[in-house]
């Protein structure tokens, strides 16, 4: 189990999360969901202070301890995406 999902049970049914990325940027954040493409985890998350968007952070797992890597591919960011949005239709107003 992620890390990220392991702070959420902790926080019971608190959907906020703090990410520090691979940059060392720390940021308060909405967790959406996780999301699995080509074998690789995603979090979905849409920052604090701004609503409306999500950021999307590669999980990867670095000498025992899990790290965020701010995705930045459009091609990937756009498919992660739609894998979120079809997933969770019924969950949140996408129009």
């Amino acid at each position: 189990m992620s890390q990220l999902l392991d702070q959420l049970h902790d926080e019971e049914l608190d959907f906020t999360v703090t990410i520090t990325d691979s940059e060392g940027e720390t940021n308060q954040y909405e967790f959406l969901d996780i999301v699995l493409r080509n074998e690789i985890q995603y979090a979905v998350v849409c920052p604090l202070e701004d609503d409306g968007y999500v950021d999307i952070f590669r999980i990867q797992v670095l000498n025992g301890k899990e790290i965020y890597i701010r995705e930045k591919d459009e091609t990937v960011l756009d498919e992660v995406f739609e894998i979120f949005r079809l997933k969770n239709e019924d969950e949140f107003d996408f129009d």
